[in-house]
């Protein structure tokens, strides 16, 4: 039985509007994340994936409900212990692909590891390879991101939140700045990468080709998680 690593049980997410009236963004969601778990989370835009990604993500703490992570409350978890959370266990996909500027291939997949200790400090160079090579981009390794296409770069983004061995990675948007055919590569890499670390996958898009790869659906409308079963039900 895989491990259970993020749970989400009536999680709610309300935000004071300028008028003083709240706005009622996420208003209950259940969800369970264990090893190794493909998730897509689908939605208009407007229905709260980003709320949804920034908590996931422990960069937001809920209104109200639990969300723990690996057991513990993340309500009680410290800033300093979110962070090394996000750091250590957490990988990010955008899609904007948030590559560093003026830093080689290489350089920004090695990005992470500047914070490390230890072996993977020592060995980011190495480590930072490996994941390019897995990627499919080892001799691209010393390219700028602007001689890049949009899913080599993209890839470069997912050798970069690999490159630590998350166990969740969350990926909002991946395919947003490519074409079809270029997105589904990506996701088809994205997810075979994830499922032989073992780290869990979870994807919020409103693109319902993105969202058919994975093994478990999810419908975010009225502030709660649906199950999906009809990818039809959703329009951008």
């Amino acid at each position: 039985m895989t491990a259970e690593l993020v749970r989400l049980e009536a999680v709610t997410r309300t935000v004071v509007l300028p008028d003083d009236t709240d706005l009622h963004i996420l208003t209950g969601v259940d969800l369970q994340v264990h090893e190794g778990d493909h998730i897509g989370i689908v939605g208009r835009s407007g229905t709260g994936k980003s709320t949804l990604l920034n908590l996931l993500g422990l960069l937001d703490r809920p209104t109200s409900g639990t969300l723990t992570w690996s057991g513990k409350d993340a309500s009680r978890l410290r800033a300093r212990e979110a962070a090394h959370i996000r750091g250590r266990d957490l990988g990010f996909v955008f899609q904007q692909f948030n590559l560093l500027p003026g830093r080689t291939a290489i350089e920004n997949v090695m990005a992470p590891l500047m914070y490390a200790s230890g072996r993977e400090f020592w060995q980011r160079r190495r480590l930072a390879g490996e994941m390019l090579e897995l990627v499919g981009l080892s001799k691209r390794a010393d390219s700028m991101p602007q001689n890049l296409s949009g899913g080599e770069q993209q890839r470069v983004a997912i050798a970069r939140a690999l490159v630590r061995s998350p166990r969740v990675v969350l990926a909002d948007e991946p395919t947003g700045a490519l074409d079809l055919e270029t997105g589904q590569a990506v996701m088809s890499l994205l997810d075979a990468a994830t499922l032989e670390s073992g780290a869990a996958l979870i994807t919020i898009t409103h693109d319902t080709n993105v969202a058919a790869m994975a093994r478990e659906r999810f419908r975010l409308e009225g502030g709660r998680l649906h199950v999906l079963t009809d990818l039809t039900d959703v329009v951008a």
